[in-house]
């Protein structure tokens, strides 16, 4: 029987655990699971996540043939420490941190050279914590960032992306570096960025009322403020580097659409910026990622293509300010 290892049995750990309990033959693979906080064990145990609940990661790890790491990202040194003279030679580890520069150097420090090490990232996740909120189908259709230290055998590769992919995910190879400097402007920056702005309108004096008239606009754009304080904080020591450069290029563009608002005379450049911001967000929605060949790249439509597509609405709008600026020069 394959005896497969859960370090960390919250959200994606028990996600992972039920997933695995529904795509594999319960006859041939045991799933243990050990997590520091004994309640949340205790939650994955009752949510049948788990087969065994283990009294530490050592134990956890005893003839496992794969080991998954789902702790919080500053914890996952310490397991490492913890569990490296207690796995079995060949054995393969993964982990499903949020960056993966820092994990990528633990693991090549501290893990023996007889075990097989491949960095995971799950793109997939709720800012709700803990095995009451797991489920099974939480990966379909996500991106699942692999990345291979240099001396995993393309067998342990294959074991971590065959997991992946059994639980509904798309595996998707990538760099350290690179995988850190992208999720830092695709998930850590709107984490980030939804925590300022709650904070913002939280701590002013008008918060009463603003409370009152926030409504699903301020929520959608605020609900990754909700993000577990311990992972949040994890993600920003980790990855301060490139989170601070996206931070600073998000600040230029609200600086630049400040100025826009500030110029008088760009009513209908701005009214341009929305429509060519409205435009690219609608292909994103339906589905337009990944690299596109020049030739298959959509354009904004000039205003009489635009005409026929929206009926006339913007070609009209952009007249409406021509005249309003025509009006508002001869009241000079």
């Amino acid at each position: 029987m394959t005896r497969v290892a859960i370090i960390g049995t919250g959200l994606i750990g028990a996600s992972i655990g039920l997933g695995l309990r529904e795509q594999a033959d319960q006859k041939t693979i045991e799933i243990v699971g050990y997590d520091r906080n004994t309640q949340r064990a205790r939650a994955a145990e009752r949510r049948d996540a788990i087969d065994k609940r283990e009294n530490s990661a050592l134990a956890a790890v005893q003839d496992a043939s794969l080991v998954i790491i789902s702790t919080p990202i500053l914890a996952m040194r310490e397991v490492m420490e913890e569990i490296r003279n207690a796995l079995m030679p060949g054995a393969v580890v993964t982990d499903t941190g949020s960056t993966k520069g820092e994990v990528m150097r633990w693991a090549r420090d501290l893990l023996p050279d007889s075990i097989h090490f491949v960095g995971g990232h799950p793109m997939a996740g709720k800012t709700e914590v803990g095995a009451e909120h797991a489920e099974p189908t939480l990966f379909e259709d996500a991106r699942w960032v692999v990345v291979p230290t240099r001396a995993a055998s393309q067998e342990a590769v294959e074991t971590v992306t065959g997991f992946a992919a059994g639980l509904g995910a798309k595996p998707m190879f990538m760099d350290p570096d690179e995988h850190d400097a992208y999720v830092a402007a695709v998930s850590h920056l709107p984490m980030l960025a939804a925590g300022a702005l709650f904070r913002l309108t939280h701590d002013s004096e008008a918060w009463p009322e603003l409370s009152m008239l926030a409504s699903s606009g301020f929520r959608d754009t605020t609900r990754l403020a909700g993000t577990d304080e311990q992972m949040a904080h994890d993600i920003a020591l980790t990855n301060r580097d490139q989170v601070v450069h996206w931070l600073q290029r998000y600040r230029g563009a609200i600086y630049e659409l400040e100025d826009q608002l500030q110029d008088l005379d760009g009513d209908e450049a701005l009214l341009e910026w929305f429509a060519k911001l409205n435009f690219d967000y609608i292909g994103f929605r339906e589905g337009q990622i990944g690299r596109v060949e020049i030739d298959q790249q959509r354009e904004l439509p000039d205003i009489s293509i635009t005409d026929m597509f929206m009926g006339g609405a913007l070609a009209d709008r952009l007249r409406q300010l021509t005249e309003r600026a025509r009006d508002a020069e001869r009241r000079r």
